[in-house]
């Protein structure tokens, strides 16, 4: 693109994350993985604080999940966390604060697996934070300038019970390859997927009733596995709406909005109904719908591999940013 638009662009030969650019107008600007320079630096860096940018957005109306944020596992905070185990019930999301792409992300059951979740948070990042979990779909809306201008689903590889086998034997047929992956393309580490189901109630030796479906991961990523499924044209005014307004509130030109939303139709059906025609709805959505994060530097390779029409979006969009860091 930097050609068409004759630009100079001077990548970085090391590493290949970050490059130069010089416009035609003299104008220079940097950028590095998706870090590009249409973002004011607080608002990006307020983003990239979780705990700290839903303060802001819950001040201003939007719904986010409540959270305790966690430095150091001690007595007090043992009882912070029953009071808010108690109040929300189990199982509960593990994360920590900073991170991005789904690490360290962990759903819990127990008191055993949470304790593991924040020690392996805190080993990642100054704060852990702990949620409850809120079940819905994991919609990501891509905004520029107060428009959405994408959006799409993120569906985690599965494991599908049968009633018969318990989880360890689902996992090595999964793993083994006679069988399918569900919507992944490609599969998360087998062991810490093992280990992951492990520390849930029941273990690997669970047997989970035909139908269910247990994700492997539990941060849906297209870096771990996860299927996308484009929804551009589908979600209700309403969710767009929401994206637009976290966006603006968090002071970001460019954002990927993260939202759970409760798209009232299973994630299976989503990846097999392409055109979204069981899934679009005009007016507004019946279901939940909350803010979980936002990304300044959003990730759109997933969706661009999606189509001829996606990668075509895609580009129009850098374009756009290009044309406006020139200004």
């Amino acid at each position: 693109m930097a050609p068409r638009l004759d630009i100079a662009l001077e990548l970085e030969p090391w590493g290949r994350e970050a490059a130069r650019l010089e416009f035609p107008n003299g104008r220079i600007a940097y950028f590095r993985h998706g870090n590009l320079d249409i973002n004011r630096s607080g608002s990006a860096d307020l983003a990239r604080d979780k705990h700290a940018c839903a303060h802001f957005l819950a001040s201003a109306g939007i719904p986010v999940p409540s959270s305790v944020p966690i430095r150091a596992l001690d007595e007090v905070l043992d009882e912070q966390l029953g009071s808010f185990i108690a109040q929300h019930s189990w199982p509960l999301v593990v994360k920590p604060n900073s991170r991005y792409g789904g690490q360290g992300v962990e759903k819990v059951d127990n008191m055993s697996a949470l304790r593991y979740a924040v020690k392996r948070a805190l080993r990642m990042d100054k704060i852990a934070l702990v949620q409850p979990f809120v079940r819905g779909q994991d919609v990501r809306v891509v905004v520029l300038d107060g428009s959405p201008i994408a959006a799409y689903c993120r569906v985690p590889p599965v494991l599908v019970g049968d009633g018969r086998r318990s989880l360890q034997l689902l996992l090595d047929g999964l793993y083994a390859g006679g069988e399918s992956a569900g919507p992944a393309k490609r599969l998360p580490d087998h062991g810490e997927a093992a280990a992951r189901l492990a520390r849930r109630e029941g273990g690997l030796r669970r047997v989970p009733p035909s139908g269910e479906r247990v994700p492997l991961v539990d941060a849906a990523n297209v870096a771990t596995g996860a299927d996308v499924v484009d929804l551009s044209r589908a979600l209700p005014p309403d969710v767009l709406a929401l994206a637009v307004s976290a966006a603006q509130t968090a002071g970001l030109r460019l954002a990927g909005v993260d939202l759970l939303v409760d798209l009232g139709i299973e994630p299976s059906d989503l990846v097999r109904s392409p055109a979204q025609r069981d899934v679009t709805r005009n007016g507004r959505s019946d279901g939940q719908c909350v803010v979980l994060e936002i990304n300044s530097a959003p990730e759109l390779d997933g969706f661009a591999s999606l189509g001829d029409s996606q990668a075509a979006l895609v580009e129009h969009l850098y374009e756009t940013i290009l044309l406006e860091i020139a200004r």
